[in-house]
């Protein structure tokens, strides 16, 4: 059975326990660049840098300075270098195991 892809959202990663509202996540080609993960008040994670919040993708677009080449989460990082893409597919990959 093929199952529908689901759309990538950092609020369910926080709350599945893949992520935590104030942890870092660092750009992956410039580790300096790096971001927060912080809890809006409409119950929603964005990421924070410096005085901006934004989302995912708005950050990775800011870090390459264009439109990334494939989706934001691969550009982003956990301090234990795991992408929030391989976050966002971990339920996929332990199903296919």
């Amino acid at each position: 059975m093929s199952k529908k892809k689901k759309k990538f959202d950092l609020t369910s990663l926080v709350h599945e326990g893949y992520l935590k509202d104030g942890q870092t996540l660092y750009f992956v080609s410039d580790p300096t660049k790096t971001c927060r993960i912080a809890k809006q008040p409409n119950g929603e994670y964005k990421v924070v840098t410096g005085t901006e919040t934004m989302t995912i993708h708005s950050f990775a677009q800011k870090c390459l300075g264009q439109e990334p080449p494939d989706h934001a989460a691969k550009w982003l990082r956990d301090e234990k270098s795991r992408t929030l893409y391989d976050h966002w597919h971990a339920e996929d990959l332990a199903e296919a195991a």
